[in-house]
Order: structure tokens, then C-alpha cells, then sequence
């Protein structure tokens, strides 16, 4: 369920592939989406110093802070709803040296990820947004879209590529949880799109981000490692290296809380090379700089099985509403665990 008022325009590329969504609208209401709620749904990740999922929590070892005040907390499960997830292949020539490895993901998402009640949709993006695969359960046709991308294109519209997912997550009944996975690299070259926005619209909507691919990260933590500042934003202090453990790839925590804040609350495309590990920082997701066949479906397979590890908590907002930043914080009653989840949610003014 969304946090706000949200509108929602189709852009025409798009109408095509959601026409079977909306034919049952009046022409006003295909072209809007608004739905009002203080409901906050917040997904937690909880895992020890060797980056294992901690799967015995209770309810009770939970504490949830919005804007610093502890909430009450209405709903606690684990693993959640079924799940509603669009991949977004990144299908430029740069990455056509990882095609064999991006042709042959399909079984292991819909295997680790769409399992047996999710579902799936195929969202390709270069100089141009495709929809090749709408949702469905139907493993075999979700890899046989995956499996007949081709590297061809010139661009990278990554943000118009994630504008699109987000268009068909809002589009899909709520009872699934929303979740977009991203294969490709944190660069885009032509988006009309503002990455800020769509980070902004998906935290709206309670779509997590995660992400998959090559990208100047890893330089940038061994940069970081030699005391060096990897990312510097005008206004903020520099991000850091924290460790409280390992994540489940067994990689030093780093610390994209700052960048992702910074997004939702200027809702522009300041960040270069990282939009990738703000995106998913700012939605409770994470991102993987995979490039060996290995490397990635590990990442793969990690993100199948978080998705379904995942505690799934609400609670009713008293603040929901109001103009800014709302910061979102989780405890858990337990010592030697790492907790992630999404940092918060932006509400714009009414002006904007």
C-alpha cells in the first residue's frame, strides 16, 4: 500500500503492455493512481557477524522509530505475501560480454525468487524501455524472456528503465509484495527520468530495489579502505565504512544510508557511478558487483532467499502525511546482529 497521495502518469510507451490493467477504467483514471493510507510497511533483513540470516526473532525483540518516536507495531510476519518482482536488464552493447551469464539467470530467479506463488515480469532497457514479459507465474515464459535479450543497444536510460518497473509494480494489486530487480550497471546516458524521483515513487509504492551487475564500487571501498573518500555530496558529511559484520556475500558493510537519504530528499540525479547502491539503500534492498558467472548467481541466489527470510512489519503513521523526510529506524533486542531496512520515506509538498 502506498504512504501517500501518489499520481501516476503512463508514459505511451508503457500504455501498450498495462492496457489489459486498465481497460475497465474511465480515460481519467487510466491516467491516475491515488491511493491514501498511513500505513507503513517496513521489510527488515536481520543477519549475525557471518552474514546468516537470523530466521527466530519475535515480534517483541522488534522496536520501530519513525522521526526518532518508537511506533506500535500492528502487523509481524516473516516471508510475507506472495511476491509481484519486475527484472530490469540493462540490454546495451557494453554488457554483451555478460550475456551467457544474464541468458542463463532465468531459472535461478524464478527458482530463488518467484518460487512457487510469485511472480515475474521483464522490463529491458537501453536507448529505448521494452516491457518483453508482463506478469505471470508461468516460470518458463519469464526465462524465455530473459534468455532472448540481445546487447545491441547504444544508450542507457537506467532511470527511464526503473521509472517503468516502478509503472508496473503501482499498477498491481498490493497484496504482493513489490519488489524490482535491476541486472546492468549503476550509469545511465539519456534518461528523461529523475533518478531521485523514482527512488521517491518506489518508496511510495513499498518496492524494494536491489540490484546486480558491475559497477566502480569496488574500487571505491578499497579506496575507502586507504582512507581515501570514496563519494563526497555538497552538504553532507562524507559516507564511511562501518562494521558491525559481514552482509550475506560476506563483503565489509558500507555505508550508503547518507547518498540515500540524499536522493530521496533532493529527488534529483546528483549522484554519479553509485546510483545503483543508493537506489537499493534507500529502499531496504542491496546491490551486488557481480561480473563472474560465480559471483552473480551467488548474488542471485542470495537475493531469492533474503526475499523470502525477510520480516515484514507495519504500523500506523500519525506523521505519515507531512511534508519531508521521515526517518525510519529499526531495533531488534538482540546483540550481534545486523538490521536493514528501508531508512525512511520522502512526502513532497503539495506544491510538488
Amino acid at each position: 500500500m502506498s504512504l501517500c497521495a501518489l499520481t501516476l502518469s503512463f508514459n505511451a510507451a508503457l500504455a501498450g503492455s498495462l492496457q489489459s490493467q486498465t481497460q475497465s477504467t474511465s480515460p481519467s483514471e487510466k491516467n491516475q493512481i491515488r491511493v491514501v493510507t498511513n500505513e507503513v510497511i517496513v521489510p527488515v533483513t536481520v543477519t549475525n557477524t557471518s552474514g546468516e540470516f537470523v530466521l527466530d526473532l519475535s515480534q517483541q525483540e522488534f522496536h520501530v522509530f519513525e522521526n526518532g518516536v518508537e511506533q506500535n507495531i500492528d502487523h509481524w510476519d516473516i516471508g510475507g505475501d506472495p511476491l509481484a518482482i519486475v527484472v530490469a536488464l540493462e540490454t546495451s552493447s557494453r554488457l554483451r560480454v555478460m550475456a551467457p551469464v544474464i541468458h542463463s539467470m532465468g531459472s535461478i530467479f524464478t527458482e530463488t525468487a518467484m518460487a512457487l506463488d510469485g511472480e515475474g515480469a521483464v522490463v529491458t532497457y537501453d536507448s529505448t524501455v521494452d516491457v518483453r514479459q508482463n506478469f505471470t507465474q508461468n516460470h518458463d515464459a519469464v526465462e524465455k524472456a530473459i534468455a532472448r535479450t540481445a546487447f545491441e543497444g547504444a544508450g542507457t536510460n537506467l532511470y527511464d528503465g526503473m521509472a517503468a518497473a516502478v509503472q508496473l509494480l503501482q499498477a498491481h494489486p498490493p497484496s504482493r509484495r513489490r519488489v524490482m530487480l535491476i541486472v546492468g550497471e549503476s550509469q545511465d546516458t539519456g534518461s528523461t527520468a529523475k533518478l531521485g524521483q523514482v527512488v521517491r515513487d518506489a518508496e511510495h509504492a513499498n518496492i524494494s530495489i536491489y540490484a546486480v551487475g558491475p559497477s566502480s564500487a569496488a574500487a571505491d571501498l578499497r579506496a575507502n579502505s586507504t582512507g581515501a573518500d570514496p563519494l563526497k555530496l555538497p552538504g553532507i558529511p562524507p559516507i564511511a565504512v562501518s562494521a558491525p559484520g559481514k552482509d550475506s556475500m560476506g563483503h565489509t558493510f558500507f555505508d550508503w544510508l547518507t547518498p540515500a537519504i540524499w536522493l530521496l530528499e533532493r529527488g534529483t540525479n546528483e549522484i554519479k557511478n553509485h546510483q545503483l547502491q543508493a537506489a537499493a539503500t534507500a529502499t531496504g534492498g542491496i546491490h551486488y558487483n557481480a561480473i563472474r558467472d560465480s559471483t552473480f548467481r551467488s548474488a542471485l541466489d542470495k537475493i531469492g532467499s533474503e526475499l523470502h527470510a525477510q520480516y515484514i512489519l507495519s504500523y500506523q503513521s500519525s506523521t505519515a502525511h507531512a511534508p519531508g523526510f521521515h526517518s525510519i529506524s529499526v531495533n531488534v533486542s538482540r546483540p550481534n546482529v545486523f538490521v536493514r531496512t528501508r531508512p525512511g520515506y520522502y512526502v513532497a509538498t503539495p506544491a510538488n
